[in-house]
């Protein structure tokens, strides 16, 4: 899909030269017939314009190739490179074209055939609108920068063809020195783009990239999956050309299994790859830390101390004994009566995970229960041994065990 669009992007560029080129041709004729310099400037605008779009032609159309043995991460960058190339050209041609208006302001010269004049700047408004929006909308579809940089800069254009009407109906008027202030100002104008340009296509260049946005919206992504996903350490994005690269640093609860954590990732990764179409590759690196805090629930049929009888089923279980248990000491307990309801499959799953347990000992749990404990909440279900039949002796063996 995304070679599509590039291919769309590269269409775009080439339908764009050709047409920059006859729009170029045009100014020039006029400028040269009616001895107008602010329509040469704006020829010389033109023609940069087409450097650049074919700057971005060349661009696309190598990011469209593969990855191969001497370019192994693609050639995606040379796109971002062909945009730096055309933000360059932009602040040339843009210091040429103030260098001549200087020259205009200390020699005014009276245009000829301004009518001619008048019409081709007219034409040019009108042509330079059109191209601007398309290079956008090819830009924004294939996510390339050269393309976007390049509408901008047309964007520009049609405020300075507008000057350049301006200084025309000045010159049609005798007023001296209004040719070479506006083309001094389109210049201007033209650099202040290019240095813009210069400056996203350099730093994407060296891997500075921001985008806030898509950085909450991966996070929360990572939010919501808060059993499995303890901590987003670190989160970087980068930028190669029109595609996005990224990679989480994330920590993880030691208690989820592998077959789980197997499949929540992959399942995390096509989250994040489908928040936008761009994103070509995101790796997620994880981190198990040895917890020195866990809290443990054992079922008990009876007693109000850690010496309390484990339930072996649900149907003996009165309550649940719930310790807090840190470097291999039990800190404390409470226990927690079970009404009839809460034994219930559903409702003993929320119990549970309301009490913010790690590990719970089993009791011949429902399979409905270990499969919202074990697979969706990530809570460790421990074995519950025949011949060990008090609180303290379970938690005792577990922390051994674990």
């Amino acid at each position: 899909m995304n070679k599509n669009r590039l291919h769309e992007g590269q269409k775009a560029a080439r339908n764009a030269i050709f047409h920059l080129i006859g729009l170029g041709l045009l100014k020039l004729i006029t400028g040269l017939v009616t001895g107008m310099s602010v329509l040469i400037a704006d020829a010389i605008s033109t023609f940069a314009d087409t450097l650049g779009v074919f700057a971005s032609y060349f661009g696309l159309k190598l990011s469209r190739k593969s990855a191969d043995k001497n370019f192994e991460y693609g050639y995606y960058k040379i796109e971002t490179f062909t945009a730096l190339l055309v933000s360059l050209s932009i602040i040339l041609a843009g210091t040429f074209i103030i260098f001549e208006s200087m020259e205009t302001i200390k020699d005014p010269i009276e245009g000829k055939f301004r009518p001619f004049a008048i019409t081709t700047t007219v034409l040019a408004i009108f042509h330079s609108r059109r191209l601007s929006k398309k290079l956008h909308e090819a830009g924004k579809k294939t996510n390339s920068l050269s393309l976007l940089a390049n509408a901008r800069d047309k964007k520009m254009d049609v405020f300075a063809e507008i000057i350049v009407l301006i200084s025309i109906l000045a010159n049609y008027r005798n007023i001296p020195y209004v040719e070479g202030a506006v083309t001094f100002i389109i210049g201007l104008i033209i650099i202040k783009v290019g240095l813009s340009s210069s400056k996203e296509s350099l730093f994407f260049l060296l891997d500075y990239w921001n985008d806030p946005l898509l950085t909450r919206r991966i996070k929360k992504i990572f939010k919501r999956e808060k059993d499995l996903v303890l901590k987003v350490k670190r989160l970087r994005l980068r930028r190669a050309g029109t595609f996005i690269f990224g990679e989480a640093f994330i920590e993880l609860n030691p208690y989820a299994g592998m077959q789980d954590l197997r499949e929540e990732l992959d399942l995390l990764q096509s989250k994040i790859e489908e928040l936008d179409p761009y994103i070509k590759d995101f790796s997620i690196y994880t981190h198990i830390t040895k917890t020195q805090k866990v809290r443990v629930a054992v079922p008990i049929s009876s007693g109000k101390d850690l010496k309390a009888k484990v339930a072996s089923t649900v149907k003996q279980t009165k309550a649940y004994l719930i310790a807090d248990v840190q470097n291999g000491k039990i800190k404390k307990f409470k226990i927690k009566k079970l009404s009839k309801a809460e034994k219930k499959p559903i409702k003993l799953a929320e119990f549970l995970v309301d009490q913010k347990v790690n590990i719970v000992i089993n009791n011949k749990l429902h399979s409905l229960i270990y499969y919202n404990l074990r697979r969706i909440h990530h809570i460790l279900v421990y074995p519950n041994f025949s011949d060990i039949n008090k609180a303290d002796q379970t938690i005792k063996l577990l922390l051994l065990d674990t």
